[in-house]
């Protein structure tokens, strides 16, 4: 407990989980709306399960690839692709940000070297996650296209995109971000 008097240094965590959830569940009702009724309505279960093992692969892959799969050791090119502008709408994004720094000024995300190799570590997580969609949506692109659902094939290639393909970028443009301020090898 807080001595009378004294404020917040920052908002509590069940604070920042709700402010970060608006979101997230916004975008995840938006990208995997799509996706989840075409596989419910066209889709043979077989694929689907199929589909869904393949992708579960990506989970396995080392973290230390990554940096194979990474676009760019530069921010400049990753704002080029307009990933900064995406960082504006996202869990832990500068919205959410400023919304937090409003209540509580003195707020900052990455404080100590322990927050920050934390972040990277999170950075990391949420790339794998978003590698694993990624496989699953371009499969059953593919799949719609392959069985003559072309509508359904570029609107999930789109959602593909927008869902998982910028979020990659994103968790990437992190961290080369902290790379740039000297903040981990």
């Amino acid at each position: 407990m807080l001595p009378t008097g004294k404020k917040m240094l920052g908002p509590s965590p069940a604070r920042l989980a709700w402010y970060n959830a608006v979101p997230n569940v916004f975008w995840s009702v938006l990208g995997l709306t799509p996706i989840s009724v075409f596989c419910y309505q066209q889709m043979a279960r077989p694929w689907l399960y199929a589909l869904l093992l393949i992708s579960l692969l990506a989970f396995a892959v080392p973290t230390s690839w990554f940096r194979y799969l990474q676009l760019s050791r530069r921010p400049a090119a990753y704002r080029r692709l307009g990933v900064h502008i995406i960082n504006r709408f996202t869990q832990h994004g500068d919205l959410i940000h400023r919304l937090i720094r409003r209540q509580y000024p003195q707020y900052q995300r990455v404080r100590t070297h322990s927050n920050r190799a934390a972040l990277v570590g999170a950075t990391y997580h949420q790339e794998r996650f978003h590698w694993v969609l990624f496989l699953f949506f371009l499969l059953t692109s593919l799949y719609a296209a392959a069985h003559g659902y072309g509508r359904w094939a570029l609107l999930i290639g789109f959602t593909n995109v927008v869902y998982n393909l910028y979020p990659i970028w994103l968790q990437q443009y992190v961290r080369v971000r902290l790379r740039a301020s000297s903040a981990y090898p």
